[in-house]
């Protein structure tokens, strides 16, 4: 029998090569901000340096200029900003209103994502003769730029198929 464990998001720790990975830097710098810029101080885990989830949040919402939301629905302590997607349709409008809501326009978040200008338009309107749909390259950068992530659940039914048209 498999135990499953629920985690506060307060009690949620993350190593250092998850904050290596999440901020792009190398481990010297990392020990720089802790030393300099006020970066949380890790706790050891298991001989291991861990820091807290919540507080790393915080830094990087500080050094952002924003506030931390934790209103509303959370999936691992993280804000939901979509509802159920179950097809690429359901996607593109989620990326879409998730834009809209930050108030940005499609060429400020080419900008923000590293897309090349007028990618953001493109990649909304997929089905028009001007526009594309998304490949392996652009999705990380699409989320990125909204400030996103993916996360999967199991549904308890399998959806239904789309019929023919």
């Amino acid at each position: 029998m498999k135990t499953v464990v629920k985690l506060k998001r307060s009690e949620i720790y993350i190593s250092v090569s998850d904050v290596l990975e999440r901020y792009d830097i190398s481990l010297r710098t990392l020990d720089r901000w802790i030393a300099n810029r006020d970066f949380p101080k890790p706790r050891k885990i298991v001989g291991k340096r861990h820091f807290l989830l919540d507080a790393v949040d915080a830094w990087d919402c500080e050094q952002s200029g924003h506030e931390q939301e934790h209103d509303g629905e959370t999936a691992l302590g993280m804000p939901v900003a979509s509802g159920l997607v179950l097809n690429y349709d359901d996607l593109v409008k989620a990326l879409t209103d998730r834009r809209k809501d930050l108030n940005l326009s499609c060429i400020e978040l080419d900008a923000l994502s590293g897309m090349q200008e007028g990618y953001a338009n493109k990649l909304e309107n997929w089905r028009r003769d001007y526009g594309r749909g998304m490949g392996p390259d652009t999705f990380p950068l699409w989320l990125g730029g909204l400030r996103l992530g993916i996360v999967l659940v199991e549904l308890p039914r399998r959806p239904r198929r789309a019929k023919a048209s």
